[in-house]
């Protein structure tokens, strides 16, 4: 990028896909342009509630689990909000894990709502990426060999992330108009022929 931001690249772990969602993994990894910064962020959350098996099946974390490595939500979302300071929020899926399942639960626990938006790495990969039919981070990191010891673990998933930024999106995008933060942001919401066509274009 050509003026480096610091952000943060995000993933959670919940409940399930529909509200009420509740949060019982976070994590964070720090990001300074193209690049993590070395500094990540990964906590577990009790709310004394049943998972639903679904949800568990996915994870692998139960209610005993999160009673034995987890803490209150409202503790571990004020450390996650500490660590995520005023730097833009981004995720592999930014709308359900933000608008979805962090938002809504923040509001829930009253910890405050504010937060500066970034860009979804999925819709960044489909405009960078146009010749993949999919975009999921399963099919991402086996095409890519991309490092996720384990999927499904927020740490894992986020860092996985950061390696599709910095060693598969960046070289797409280094030398054109879309280095930029704010650029990054309006070209993953381009729509696709759109954004086709204006990346071809500065590399014709």
């Amino acid at each position: 990028m050509r003026r480096p931001t610091e952000w943060t690249l995000i993933d959670t772990e919940t409940t399930g896909l529909f509200a009420p969602i509740h949060v019982v993994e976070v994590a964070a990894v720090r990001m300074r342009g193209w690049e993590p910064m070395g500094e990540t962020y990964q906590a577990f959350l009790d709310h004394d509630i049943e998972i639903p098996p679904e949800a568990e099946a996915i994870h692998g974390y139960d209610r005993a689990f999160l009673r034995r490595h987890g803490a209150p939500p409202r503790e571990v979302h004020g450390a996650f909000r500490d660590f995520l300071g005023d730097r833009p929020i981004c995720a592999h899926n930014l709308s359900y894990d933000l608008d979805r399942c962090l938002l809504p639960e923040w509001s829930r626990l009253r910890v405050g709502t504010e937060h500066a938006r970034g860009f979804c790495t999925v819709k960044l990969a489909r405009r960078a990426l146009p010749e993949l039919k999919f975009h999921g981070m399963g099919l991402l990191t086996r095409k890519f060999g991309l490092i996720r010891p384990k999927a499904h673990a927020a740490l894992a998933d986020a860092q996985a992330t950061a390696q599709l930024v910095t060693e598969v999106l960046a070289p797409r995008l280094r030398g054109t108009s879309f280095e930029d933060f704010a650029a990054l942001v309006r070209f993953s919401e381009m729509d696709r022929k759109r954004a086709v066509k204006a990346l071809s274009g500065q590399r014709a």
